[in-house]
């Protein structure tokens, strides 16, 4: 029976590859220092074995971020990954990762498609993706991230946010206004007293002597992480910086790929690690965890404002190793709607992982009709 059980797994091969655009309405729109997005214009990957199992993911165009497009992840993903991967073995991560190799770029459509293959293998096995990839589902505690608006927008949100799903960790947008971002967080700290986890972003928006300006601040309110603060190349005032001020530097813009982590890593530019896997899969992103494993630096998994099926997927990864700080698996909240068959739940600040198989989610037929925009 054992022997019946493999042979069948074993020549599991990929049989279809589809990629389908979609346009979901927000809520409210999602605002950054360097962008914006209004609509979750999403790529949903789907790929179906050999057995008629099917893995899902979700691709997010972030042309400010990867110069990736609704339809250029469309056309990659169409007319060059799919021909290319069409009968490669299902478990053959090795050759899979050879056809991504060949193309340059592209980093969130590889990740899709690495982590649809994962949800594929999983469901192909009747396990989730957390316990194939070696972890335990368990609630993980989130964040919610605040959004750009004046201090009494952004005290107003945190307080209807942690009312309605128990936040006990908020992530700041900052980057603009050094002093404006003063000013808000240390309302924000008035506000919500010393025990909940403040986080700022500045998605590169100061510059390494704008930076040591504010830290003292920053110190004094028990900011715990502050993620990008300067221009992601410049590793030479990132590593001045963090050498002079307490509160630990997180990379994400200057971390996107293994060897960018290994890189600030070696530098002592960074001493956390922001892990995105809507831009480097599974496969990636073990190795970004093994990196920072290796010099004794804490990692988080971040968002690329992930729905829920980019955030179930997630949480997956996020279920395989202890986390200091709160994950931002939170985006979804943003969205009208979505093309899953079941909503995410967060409670008490944590994210409910949903059991597997997979990643414990399937698409929605109907939701899916009504919301892509290929036909």
């Amino acid at each position: 029976m054992a022997n019946a059980s493999y042979q069948t797994y074993r020549d599991l091969a990929i049989r279809g590859i589809e990629a389908i655009p979609v346009a979901i309405p927000m809520l409210r729109a999602i605002k950054w220092a360097r962008g914006e997005i209004n609509t979750i214009d999403n790529v949903i990957v789907v790929i179906t074995l050999s057995d008629g199992t099917q893995g899902i993911a979700d691709a997010p165009p972030r042309p400010t971020i990867y110069g990736e497009t609704q339809s250029s992840l469309v056309t990659i993903i169409k007319d060059h990954f799919a021909p290319m991967l069409a009968g490669v073995n299902a478990f053959d991560l090795t050759r899979v990762w050879s056809v991504f190799d060949a193309i340059a770029w592209n980093p969130t459509a590889k990740a899709a498609l690495d982590m649809a293959l994962y949800d594929a293998q999983a469901k192909a096995l009747g396990v989730s993706c957390a316990q194939l990839l070696g972890g335990t589902l368990r609630p993980l505690p989130v964040n919610w991230r605040l959004r750009l608006g004046t201090e009494q927008e952004v005290l107003a949100d945190a307080e209807e946010m942690a009312r309605k799903y128990g936040f006990r960790a908020l992530k700041v947008k900052c980057g603009i206004d050094r002093r404006k971002d003063i000013a808000v967080l240390t309302a924000l700290r008035k506000l919500l007293g010393p025990d909940v986890e403040i986080t700022i972003d500045c998605n590169q928006g100061y510059s390494a002597q704008e930076l040591l300006e504010a830290a003292p601040h920053f110190e004094e309110l028990g900011i715990a992480l502050i993620e990008e603060p300067i221009p992601a190349r410049d590793s030479a005032g990132k590593r001045h910086v963090a050498a002079r001020m307490r509160v630990p530097i997180s990379g994400d813009d200057s971390c996107m790929t293994p060897d960018d982590v290994l890189d600030q890593l070696r530098l002592g530019a960074i001493r956390a690690v922001v892990i995105k896997c809507a831009r480097t899969g599974y496969t990636q992103s073990r190795q970004i965890l093994a990196l920072a494993r290796g010099y004794y630096t804490p990692v988080h998994n971040g968002t690329q404002a992930d729905m829920q099926i980019g955030s179930a997927a997630a949480a997956h990864f996020a279920s395989t190793y202890n986390a200091v700080h709160a994950h931002e698996f939170s985006s979804f909240l943003d969205a009208k709607d979505h093309v899953a068959d079941q909503d995410l739940v967060i409670r008490n600040g944590q994210l409910i992982v949903p059991e597997g198989p997979g990643i414990g989610l399937s698409l929605n037929p109907r939701k899916l009709s009504k919301y892509r925009v290929d036909k």
